[in-house]
Order: C-alpha cells, then structure tokens, then sequence
C-alpha cells in the first residue's frame, strides 16, 4: 500500500469509523474511499473531482489535506523491468543433439505440411470514445448557494460550469440559514437547473447576551472545517466541530482552518468576520 492510502486507512481506524460509515457521511460511494486508500487511481473519477474527494476525506479524518494532495499522483508510474536469472553456459553436446532433432523435425515438417490455409485479416475495432461532456448551468433562489457536484465544489450561484463528465451525477446546494438540497442528475446534454431554497426554522429567541470577556477569542463554525488550536507548544483541540458550534480559547493561540471561509472570528468581542477564502487552508496567530 502507498503512503497516502496508509495514512488515510491509519486516520479512519483510529477515529472507529469503517469505509461505509466514512463514505455515509461524505455523501459518496464506499468504492471511491476504497480506492484512494488502495491507491487505486485508475478507478477514480477526473483528477479534480478525485482531488475534492481526496481534501474532503482528510478534513473528515481530522488531517491536513495539503500533505495527501502533493502524494496523490498526476499519473501512475510504469511497472520495473523485471530480472531474470543468470544464464549457465549451455551444454555444446546437447546444443548438437537438438540441432540435429530440429532438423529431422523440419524435414518431417515440409514433407508432411498441409497445404497453406488461406488467412483473412479482421480489422481492429475502433478505439473507444472518451466519455462525453456537457456544461452545466445552476440558478438557486435566494442567490450565493454553494453548489457540490459529487462532492467536488464547483463555485456559487447562479453558476455556469465548464463542460463536466456526463451520466448520472450528485448535485448538492449548501446556503447558510437554509436546509441543504441534494438531488441526482441525469447529464446528456447541456443542462440548466432551479432551484428554491427551503429557509431553517427560526431559533427561539434568543437571551441577553452574555459580556465578552476580554483575552478571549471565538471560533463560530458556519460550515464544515477542519481546525487545530496551539498555545505554544500544547494543542489546545484538533478536529472537525459540528456545523453550528462555539469554540472558546484564553489568547494567545495559533489557529489553522482548512476551510477558512467557515470559520467565524470573534476576537475579544470583536467580529473579524470568516478567517480567510473558502477552501483555501491558512494559519493565524492571534492576538
């Protein structure tokens, strides 16, 4: 097994979870998560959509997907020229012994050959045709949702992608303060789709809010991330927190966030608004 398979199998084990429970949870096929442990990837789809499958599996294991990224091939290497064995000098007398069987074999041979059977060339079949693209437009009401095409992000709406792999695919729209919508498109010919988005129902009021100590920083998850918190040399938490959760830390610490743009910042009191760019992994120290 290579490298980048042993340590996602190494991650998933040591979280408890087997390849079905992962795959549930990331929305995909247990045979795509099977693959990349396998290092299996002539079975995978296009290399950007196996690369998103390949960050989105590292941050669901709590690892940073930058490492896995660089060992994932851009093609797979050719298999090493065999050995074979030293030859021992051969025999001269039994060299001898089969020439002269050879000729006695070939002699029989034109004496004894049927007549020459008349061979008729079957041209090859032709190579077969790359799988066909199409592009593909997505609207969603309200606008800005984030649109998941078999898990691999494609941009916001209202998008119009470049030509995609064709078939049967899973579409999936994210909007914070709306309910994800997940369908399965049939992909032929270029194609355009709407969507309305179904708002959450509305919280409770909520209380009077509580004073914000000073020297303390707060991390608010508006989506999924992985996060790791140091202060100094001693890990503070590492993982990815439930979409929703409030993480409180005494200053100062180091933050790194493999989805940036997920990551609310309140830094004694003060909203800093996202940590970074969507799907761009950063590191920042605070205060």
């Amino acid at each position: 097994m290579c490298e980048l398979g042993e340590r996602l199998r190494r991650a998933r084990e040591a979280k408890g979870l087997s390849l079905k429970e992962a795959a549930e949870r990331l929305a995909l096929k247990a045979s795509v998560l099977e693959a990349l442990e396998a290092c299996g990837f002539e079975a995978l789809p296009e290399p950007p959509l196996a690369r998103g499958y390949l960050r989105r599996y590292a941050l669901l294991l709590g690892l940073d997907p930058e490492p896995l990224l660089a060992l994932y091939p851009r093609q797979a290497p050719p298999p090493p020229p065999r050995k074979g064995p030293g030859r021992r000098p051969f025999p001269l007398g039994l060299f001898l012994f089969l020439l002269l069987l050879f000729g006695l074999g070939y002699g029989a041979y034109l004496l004894l050959r049927p007549r020459p059977v008349q061979v008729v060339e079957v041209a090859p079949p032709p190579p077969s045709k790359p799988p066909e693209r199409y592009p593909l437009r997505v609207v969603s009401e309200p606008p800005g949702a984030r649109v998941y095409l078999d898990g691999f992000y494609l941009g916001q709406t209202p998008l119009e992608s470049p030509p995609v792999e064709g078939g049967k695919r899973v579409l999936r729209l994210e909007l914070p303060g709306y309910e994800p919508l997940e369908a399965e498109v049939l992909l032929k010919a270029p194609l355009t789709l709407t969507y309305r988005l179904k708002p959450l129902p509305q919280p409770p009021p909520a209380s009077p809010p509580v004073p914000v100590e000073k020297g303390k920083l707060v991390l608010k998850l508006e989506g999924r991330s992985w996060l790791r918190v140091r202060q100094g040399d001693k890990r503070l938490y590492e993982g990815i927190p439930e979409v929703g959760a409030e993480l409180s830390f005494d200053l100062p610490v180091e933050v790194r966030a493999g989805n940036p743009g997920a990551v609310r910042v309140i830094l004694e009191g003060q909203d800093l608004g996202p940590m970074g760019e969507p799907g761009k992994p950063v590191t920042k120290s605070f205060p």
